[in-house]
This record gives structure tokens, sequence and C-alpha cells, in this order.
């Protein structure tokens, strides 16, 4: 599985892309919209590896 600070990174250039986005061709957009699903979907996972690095982390007794 990806690790969380790849994902972050991601998250981050993403984040970046959809600003620009947003500030070029305006909110209704559908490269704006586009992009913002796809970063939805990118924080999902990394709430996901978040989620099962801390059931790893803790004790079974």
């Amino acid at each position: 599985m990806i690790r969380r600070e790849t994902i972050r990174t991601i998250i981050e250039q993403e984040r970046e892309e959809l600003n620009r986005l947003a500030a070029q061709y305006g909110l209704l957009d559908r490269r704006v919209l586009e992009q913002s699903v796809e970063l939805d979907e990118l924080i999902n996972k990394y709430n996901k590896v978040r989620y099962y690095d801390s059931q790893k982390k803790k004790p079974i007794a």
C-alpha cells in the first residue's frame, strides 16, 4: 500500500492544481470539478491508510 507521506505530497500537488484551475476557469468549470473529485479520492485514500496504520499500532489485549 502507498505510504502516507507520498499521498500527502500528491494531495498538496493536486490541491495547488485545483486552485490554479479554479482561478483560471472559475469554480463551475468541468475541469475544476473533475480535479476536485480527484482530490477528494486522494484524501479518502489518505484517511484509509491512516486508519489502517492506527489499527496496526493498537495492542491486542
